[in-house]
């Protein structure tokens, strides 16, 4: 298994970025959720605690565990429930059953379905939402919605903002103090932020998003292999599984390293093609514990920015970030 190298440099630069656009760094709730999008939940939490964010995300309870005892002012927990009141947690509501589910005085942030389809709650279930917080005396710490087409459809999101606006009004009649949230890395760029409390910034946050404004970023982590082998080929010869994935058309050097599927990263093959960091090509195919590169160095950086890595296995930036086995090292 090789390791990873976190820019903290680069990561507060991007919060540098989404502050100027939010209204300052106590607008920005990072996620830390799915391990950081790969970057280590603990290890970006530390990067967060000394840059000065307030507000973070985890998926669940798991992971809140891993980040409880950092100073932060809330952390909300998206897609699980606590079996007993947790002062510190907030707990995020997908559905009406979800809020029934949820123990007695909990903190919760009712979560609007405004065309996403996926998780939150419809506008006729408003009424009953709201009778369960009051029924079970939770404490409304926020109310908030998800764009689904930020980052490619201004028109769609505009009218999903228009009606989340409506449907906070039916809280507000109830309910006073509490924050109102919409936005996630692309949606910044689309709404005004001067609206909303929060911003809660995702995939920004390590150096990417699917806009032209990426390129006012920078990418967080790079990824290390380390040499296990070197071989000298004779042209002819082929590298690995598969009698045809890789056959030299002379003589060369190759080494192997310690970076393969096992270690989440993708399985390129002679039917998918992929360059290291520097450009060189991954020979052959990738092992589930190992790959090939032309040359002799003692390490190699397969990515600093996983854009090649993403195109060339015709997926996203955020699959190929959230696919690295946690137990890599960080190194910062």
């Amino acid at each position: 298994m090789g390791y990873i190298k976190l820019s903290k440099k680069s990561f507060f630069h991007n919060l540098d970025y989404f502050s100027s656009l939010c209204g300052g760094k106590n607008k920005l709730s990072i996620a830390l959720k799915d391990n950081a999008y790969g970057h280590g939940t603990y290890e970006i939490a530390l990067f967060c605690q000394e840059y000065g964010i307030k507000h973070v995300f985890v998926r669940n309870l798991r992971e809140y565990q891993i980040i409880k005892n950092f100073n932060f002012d809330s952390i909300l927990v998206l897609y699980d429930i606590p079996k007993k009141v947790n002062e510190n947690i907030i707990i995020a509501v997908n559905s009406i059953e979800y809020l029934k589910n949820i123990p007695n005085n909990s903190k919760v942030e009712i979560k609007l379905d405004t065309g996403m389809n996926r998780n939150g709650i419809y506008e006729n279930e408003i009424l009953k939402a709201v009778e369960l917080i009051r029924e079970k005396q939770l404490v409304l710490n926020g109310v908030f919605t998800h764009f689904c087409c930020a980052d490619e459809d201004n028109d769609i999101t505009l009218n999903q903002e228009k009606k989340f606006q409506i449907l906070v009004k039916y809280f507000k009649k109830d309910f006073s103090n509490f924050r109102i949230h919409c936005a996630a890395s692309a949606g910044v760029h689309k709404v005004d932020m001067s609206k909303y409390d929060l911003a809660r910034i995702g995939i920004g946050a390590y150096g990417y998003l699917d806009l032209d404004q990426e390129r006012y970023l920078k990418p967080v982590m790079s990824l290390y292999g380390q040499k296990i082998a070197t071989k000298r080929l004779n042209k002819g010869d082929h590298i690995g599984y598969g009698s045809d994935a890789f056959v030299a058309l002379k003589d060369i050097v190759v080494s192997n390293y310690n970076i393969g599927y096992g270690d989440g990263f993708f399985r390129f093959s002679e039917h998918k093609k992929a360059n290291i960091a520097d450009g060189r090509k991954i020979l052959g195919r990738v092992s589930m514990d190992s790959l090939s590169v032309e040359g002799d160095d003692d390490e190699i950086c397969i990515f600093n920015n996983v854009s090649q890595i993403a195109q060339a296995n015709n997926t996203i930036k955020y699959e190929v970030l959230a696919s690295l086995n946690p137990n890599i090292e960080k190194i910062k």
